[in-house]
């Protein structure tokens, strides 16, 4: 009998002697402990039974009312192995195996996946998926808010597409855009943006046939009114080459001479508004008084989780940005629209910094957590998804439990590969962790000592020596929950998202039609837009 048939087998005298052996075996193997009830035919079976019953409650029940609010969350290079190393991790931290953990993401009621691509690459990048996400349209890699026809400045203004935060405008929503990155980086730029060029961050970059295109920064600055809540980082993008920063020594990059947070602040000085670039300035903002909300919290990027303590002024975390912003923004009886991105996890993997890459899918998590306990799933549909996905895998042979960091299979136990060298349960298919170099491009894969893979700098070793890893091609998953979220299950183009949201929330002339948004708001507006006589409905 082979071993796994005879785990397979009814269980006799005689063989359950060899799972209790067995199952010592395993969790001597294992830093956390698994529950003894695993071993049991029972426990799976009832497991089992109960997520059936769980999935019939919901298909029984699914929201198919008009959602007054969206929220989407975006773990910017969320690939499914980031988002099952990332579920252990969190597990692992709860003294679970960790693998049997089920996170925020794994407790939403619907899921799918949707297929990355952009018009022009296979390979895409932020500013093609957030595009195709957040307006329906597909576009080339590296365009914001334009379809692929927007090639150049002037081509723009005759290419550009409505985005769901602009669509929330036109129906009277409040709106906020939450990043981790600088507030000009290409997801959240997608919200409001509409270039030819990702990287326009400010008039820096402007060469003279740009002139008539209007940077992200200023873009930004325009929507002032309509866009409520904006938290991430990005000063120097908004303030004149000269003006110096309230927390470091660099300066602000604009060659216009405009202080835009200045203005921003003058503009909406009567607005109950409010601008703050520190964790204490913050924590005091009172969302119940404060109806316009603005915090940079560093010159570009913000800190990575794992690095937030030694940031001298101090910066808030994803998930309390979160709250805040939905708290400010839930006032409004239209209801908001919110854009919330992990925007430090895709710079992680860039750097094959596979802990802080984690830690920052685990802010992720907590704040969809805290989007969905402030929030109704009657009225708030919730969309939680990645742009795209990473060279990041997990796996290679691990035992139950083994530190997601660790050695493989087993970190107590490792094995050596074909070379004599230990390897991890991690890795990258490309990247900086490579031991060649352009000075020493033969150089063999070095040693790994147990000691290194779980500290916090420790690169993964990556089969491909790059300079930065790089995306990936795979489709990546979407959750969701509330109003409408069951259309999401299948394969669908990216674009689907953004049809989703229009239909469920009402957004645009395609669905404001639909019986479930027809109730005494939305008659008021078709019947202004001349779309039904007044006396239609009597």
């Amino acid at each position: 009998m082979s071993f796994y048939n005879s785990l397979t087998q009814p269980t006799t005298r005689r063989n359950m002697k060899f799972y209790s052996f067995f199952a010592i075996l395993l969790l001597n193997e294992m830093k956390y402990t698994v529950c003894a009830d695993e071993f049991t035919t029972e426990y799976w079976k009832s497991l089992s039974r109960s997520e059936l019953e769980n999935s019939k409650k919901i298909f029984s029940n699914l929201k198919t009312g008009k959602a007054k609010n969206v929220i989407m969350l975006i773990g910017d290079g969320m690939s499914l192995g980031t988002s099952t190393a990332g579920r252990i991790l969190i597990g692992q931290k709860l003294g679970h195996s960790g693998e049997e953990y089920v996170t925020s993401l794994d407790s939403m009621p619907h899921s799918g996946l949707v297929k990355t691509y952009s018009v022009n690459n296979q390979t895409p990048d932020s500013a093609s998926t957030a595009t195709a996400f957040l307006t329906g349209v597909k576009t080339r890699s590296r365009k914001l808010g334009v379809n692929a026809k927007g090639t150049s400045c002037r081509r723009v203004k005759a290419n550009k597409v409505t985005t769901l935060l602009e669509q929330a405008v036109q129906a009277g929503k409040s709106t906020g855009v939450v990043t981790t990155a600088q507030v000009q980086d290409a997801t959240p730029a997608a919200s409001y943006a509409h270039l030819h060029r990702r990287n326009m961050y400010s008039d820096r970059t402007k060469v003279r046939a740009e002139n008539k295109c209007d940077d992200i920064s200023l873009q930004l600055f325009k929507k002032k009114r309509h866009i409520q809540v904006i938290l991430g980082g990005g000063r120097s993008h908004m303030r004149p080459v000269g003006v110096a920063d309230e927390e470091f020594k660099s300066m602000g990059v604009r060659v216009d001479g405009r202080d835009l947070i200045q203005e921003w602040q003058d503009d909406l000085a009567n607005k109950s508004a409010s601008y703050v670039w520190n964790k204490d300035q913050f924590d005091a903002v009172d969302p119940q008084t404060t109806d316009h909300l603005m915090g940079l919290f560093s010159p570009t990027n913000m800190q990575y989780s794992l690095d937030r303590e030694y940031d001298v002024s101090g910066e808030p975390s994803l998930p309390e940005m979160t709250e805040k912003a939905i708290k400010i923004l839930r006032k409004s009886n239209k209801g908001f629209f919110l854009l919330v991105e992990s925007g430090m996890l895709d710079k992680a993997h860039h750097r094959g910094k596979a802990k802080y890459a984690l830690e920052e899918f685990e802010e992720l998590e907590r704040a969809l957590r805290v989007a969905r306990s402030l929030t109704d799933e009657e009225d708030t549909l919730i969309i939680t998804t990645a742009d795209h996905g990473h060279m990041f895998m997990i796996g290679a042979g691990g035992v139950r439990g083994n530190d997601v960091f660790g050695l493989a299979p087993s970190h107590q136990h490792p094995r050596t590969a074909l070379d004599g060298k230990y390897f991890t349960t991690i890795a990258y298919g490309n990247g900086p962790g490579h031991a060649a170099t352009a000075r020493n491009i033969n150089a063999a894969r070095q040693r790994i000592k147990p000691n290194q893979t779980v500290k916090k700098y420790y690169r993964p070793q990556s089969a491909v020596p790059l300079g930065t890893e790089t995306h990936s091609a795979e489709d990546v998953i979407v959750y969701g929950s509330g109003p409408m979220s069951h259309l999401l299950t299948g394969v669908h183009e990216q674009t689907y998202i953004a049809r989703v949201v229009q239909y469920a929330a009402c957004f645009g002339p395609d669905h404001v039609q639909e019986p479930h948004c027809l109730d005494d708001s939305t008659i008021d507006i078709l019947i202004n837009r001349n779309i039904y006589g007044k006396d239609s409905f009597s």
